[in-house]
């Protein structure tokens, strides 16, 4: 065992104490921390993003902390907020962008919201479905900015790749869209990336892109065509149909082709091209300018011939802006060039049935141009001629012109007919030297010659004249089949009117019918008995020539024939009166339409119909009357014709209101005045081609006063609102018209509004309530007055500044008295809300019909303050707690 020390019991043990160098370790870990989190703050500072505003047109698709901004392909920014602006129309997203992607932020920075879209050239966006929306970016180049407008469509593709990019003009864009595809032999060589209107906005200019392996194909020579899906060209017997791709039937294209010499100049990047509308547009060729009458029909693809040999075709007609002329456009083979001479003579040709060289072919294929080579220098602009080169006539006789505003069925060889016996025939015809009429040349043969008198009058008699009747029933008609098929010229002689002819080549009227040839058949007319009278009528209606003229039901005359008025705005009807019956018809007599079916509706007495006979059902006819005291008449004594037996009874004032195009009204309209009726629509007919519409309309006698200057007319249609219908009788019989009445001089024509007026005076009181900004109140929107409505909103318009507006309220006769100059006017929100983080949420819920159409309510502080007068002036607020009124100053019951 070792041996133990010994110590006493009284003895210490003291310990050994050494002095320890240096820091404890116990400060490693407080130091550690710090490091730690000086590193997190300098990494927190260095990788801070940047806070943007982006405005938006509207939210959708924008998520809070959850909306990426996206640049190539890198995410490089989230939406943080969004709040909605002031003007209510769009949204400010506040957006975080990444400290790497500072210098995105730049001014014309263009920034958009990439969603799925689907369109005709493809579908875009289509990994938003999984990933949701996101906000695309494109950098600008100026200086740094932190506030951009979003784009509503994404922006055309950037030049930043290798390849051709052109830019072709056209005059429509067609079925052309973004990244539709470029053509070459059908092969997808490029795309087309964006289209815009020229700087004078005369074009369309199409920018595209060519792949850098394609680009060599396109030359400055080559041609570029809109790629139709589906084409269908041509005319009997051949019929040309292209069909293009199906991804030119989805999305359209643009198809180019190089014609040889291809060794022309390369294209270079900005070139420009001309879009042609199809194939047979781009074909090369001559072009060469051809002027026919405005009258020529033609068409494009018209075949150009010479001596049967098609060297060309027409590619494009215009009309001249008087419409004198037609300029055609001809593409010719260039192989033909050398037949453009200035003695070259161009004309349009037809088949001539029946003729000597007549063929199916010429049938089936219809009319060309013929080309006849002339001599001379070259040039490309002609002027076709009227005719083919005349052909000497076949025989002697007497030759005459006869003039006329369309050569119509007349052709060479068309025969002179009297009493259906040919006489002569046609020869030629040409354009007067203005231009305004057809001359054309004929010969009588010579052994028929003095049936040709000074007086004779010539009419363009058809080849089938075709009558109904049912007491007479159908009767048909025809002449030769020479005259059926290519028409003819008819000589009539009046009787007494035996004149010889003054002149070697006389010139006559040629008549387009046999009724405008005999005056209206005053010519052939020989029984002097008979009365001759004049109606006019707005229109004809069923009246025709032989409907019958009645006197207390008993037929005592016809119409004889009708035309439109010298001045276009009535038609003329000629009735003839026979002899016993012609004292019946006096200075008093009045003439109306008699109508077949007589009815009368009405939602109390419901229908009655009264019908007459068959034939006047059919023929229509016009009945008159004669009241005492009358004066006999002389012949061709005009009358009105009433459209019925009350209307020649009633002593209306007719005027004309011009009305806009817009809301539906017929004839029988009501003109209202404060709800009664003091007028009626008689006629509605288009005015030009805007759609403006001239109105003929009817004033009572007792509404004799509307007739003046300032009166004011508009179109009153039902409107359905919460609170009821408002004119619900328009639902069922049409609009009808309100009429405000002026106080100016007398006047028959009148201009209608567009609308009702904003203010209209009725019986009660009306205020004007002036405001920044009109909020939910509609027309109709109900006044309030301890939620008791007492009156409406009739009308609001932009005050004269254009800074607010005024509404016009309107309180109904027994409230009235209810406004004082002490009462407050403010707006009555459908739905108000209160609350607060601890108090809850307090929701005040009025009427349903304020809900969705809101309202006016109004307080008075003091009854027994002055009451106020028509349109005085309030101000309308907000909430129902500001303390004063704000009366503008009133003068006269109108605000100054």
């Amino acid at each position: 065992m070792d041996p133990k020390p010994e110590h006493s019991p009284s003895e210490q043990v003291r310990p050994l104490v050494r002095k320890h160098r240096g820091p404890s370790a116990v400060w490693i870990l407080p130091l550690l921390a710090a490091l730690i989190a000086g590193w997190l703050v300098y990494k927190s500072y260095s990788q801070a993003g940047v806070m943007i505003e982006v405005v938006f047109s509207s939210a959708e698709g924008l998520e809070p902390n959850k909306t990426r901004v996206i640049y190539r392909g890198l995410p490089s920014g989230t939406v943080r907020t969004l709040k909605l602006n002031e003007d209510l129309q769009t949204v400010t997203a506040e957006i975080e962008i990444n400290a790497n992607a500072q210098a995105l932020l730049r001014k014309g920075t263009l920034f958009w919201l990439v969603k799925p879209q689907i369109s005709l050239s493809g579908v875009r966006g289509l990994e938003t479905l999984v990933s949701g929306h996101y906000i695309g970016v494109r950098p600008g180049e100026g200086e740094a900015a932190y506030r951009f407008t979003a784009a509503d469509e994404p922006p055309p593709a950037t030049r930043d790749r290798d390849g051709l990019y052109l830019t072709l003009y056209a005059d429509s864009v067609a079925s052309i869209h973004r990244g539709s595809p470029v053509y070459y032999r059908d092969i997808d060589v490029g795309q087309v990336l964006d289209y815009r209107l020229s700087t004078n906005s005369d074009q369309i200019l199409v920018d595209l892109f060519v792949e850098p392996q394609y680009a060599h194909l396109v030359r400055k020579h080559s041609r570029f065509w809109n790629a139709s899906s589906l084409e269908i060209k041509g005319k009997l017997p051949e019929i040309n149909l292209r069909l293009g791709s199906l991804a030119t039937i989805i999305a359209g294209g643009v198809h180019f082709y190089t014609p040889a010499p291809k060794e022309n100049p390369a294209a270079e990047d900005g070139d420009q091209f001309p879009l042609f509308p199809d194939y047979e547009a781009a074909e090369d060729g001559v072009p060469v300018k051809l002027v026919f009458p405005s009258n020529t029909r033609l068409s494009v693809g018209t075949e150009v011939l010479s001596h049967g040999v098609r060297v060309g075709r027409v590619r494009d007609l215009e009309m001249t802006e008087d419409f004198r002329e037609l300029h055609a456009e001809l593409l010719i083979d260039p192989r033909a060039r050398a037949l453009l001479r200035a003695g070259t003579r161009f004309w349009l040709a037809q088949p001539s049935l029946p003729s000597a060289d007549f063929n199916l072919q010429d049938l089936l294929s219809g009319q060309h141009i013929e080309l006849a080579p002339g001599q001379g220098a070259e040039t490309f602009s002609f002027t076709a001629l009227n005719e083919p080169p005349a052909d000497p006539p076949v025989y002697e006789g007497l030759p005459i012109k006869l003039e006329a505003e369309s050569l119509g069925s007349v052709g060479r060889g068309s025969p002179i007919l009297f009493r259906q016996l040919p006489i002569g025939e046609v020869t030629g015809f040409e354009l007067s030297p203005s231009g305004d009429r057809v001359i054309i040349h004929a010969v009588v043969k010579e052994r028929y010659r003095d049936l040709v008198k000074a007086s004779s009058r010539f009419w363009n008699s058809s080849g089938l004249q075709f009558k109904a009747d049912l007491e007479e029933g159908v009767s048909v008609r025809t002449g030769s089949m020479q005259t059926l098929i290519r028409g003819g010229i008819s000589l009539f002689n009046p009787t007494g009117k035996a004149s010889p002819l003054k002149q070697p080549e006389p010139t006559f009227t040629l008549y387009p019918d046999l009724d405008s040839a005999t005056d209206d058949g005053r010519l052939l007319d020989d029984n002097s008995g008979e009365l001759t009278v004049h109606v006019s009528a707005p229109e004809r209606g069923a009246v025709t020539v032989g409907s019958p003229v009645l006197y207390r039901g008993v037929e005592v005359g016809e119409v004889r024939h009708y035309r439109l008025a010298a001045n276009g705005t009535a038609v003329d009807i000629r009735l003839a009166i026979r002899a016993p019956y012609r004292d019946l018809v006096s200075t008093a007599s009045r003439f109306w339409i008699a109508s077949a079916v007589s009815a009368k509706a009405s939602l109390r007495e419901g229908v009655s119909i009264q019908s007459g006979s068959l034939s006047q059902l059919v023929k229509g006819g016009i009945a008159f009357d004669s009241a005492e005291g009358g004066r006999k008449i002389d012949r061709n004594t005009r009358f009105t014709l009433y459209p019925s037996e009350q209307a020649s009874q009633e002593q209306v004032h007719p005027i004309l209101i011009h009305f806009a195009p817009g809301a539906d009204l017929a004839a029988g309209a009501p003109i209202r005045y404060r709800g009664a009726q003091v007028g009626r629509i008689d006629a509605v007919r288009i005015a030009d081609e805007a759609g403006d519409r001239l109105v003929e309309a009817s004033l009572f006698r007792e509404a004799a006063f509307i007739a003046r200057e300032g009166s004011r007319f508009w179109i009153s249609e039902p409107t359905i609102r919460l609170s009821g219908i408002e004119n619900p009788s328009n639902l069922l019989f049409g609009n009808h018209v309100e009429v405000l009445p002026g106080n100016g001089a007398s006047s028959d024509t009148f201009i209608a509004l567009r609308r009702a007026p904003a203010y209209r005076p009725q019986p009660g009181l009306t205020v004007e309530l002036h405001a920044e900004q009109l909020g939910s109140i509609a027309v109709g929107s109900p006044v309030l007055y301890r939620e008791v409505p007492v009156g409406r909103i009739t009308g609001y318009e932009i005050n004269l500044r254009g800074d607010g507006v005024v509404i016009y309220a309107h309180i109904r006769p027994s409230y009235s008295t209810l406004v004082r100059t002490s009462s407050h006017f403010f707006n009555h929100s459908g739905v108000k809300a209160h609350g607060g983080l601890f108090s809850g949420v307090n929701l005040n819920v009025a009427s349903l019909e304020t809900l969705v159409g809101g309202g006016v309510s109004f307080t008075t502080d003091d009854l027994e303050a002055p009451a106020v007068q028509e349109r005085t002036v309030f101000e309308l607020h907000d909430e129902p707690d500001a303390k004063q009124p704000v009366i503008q100053a009133v003068n006269g019951g109108k605000a100054q």
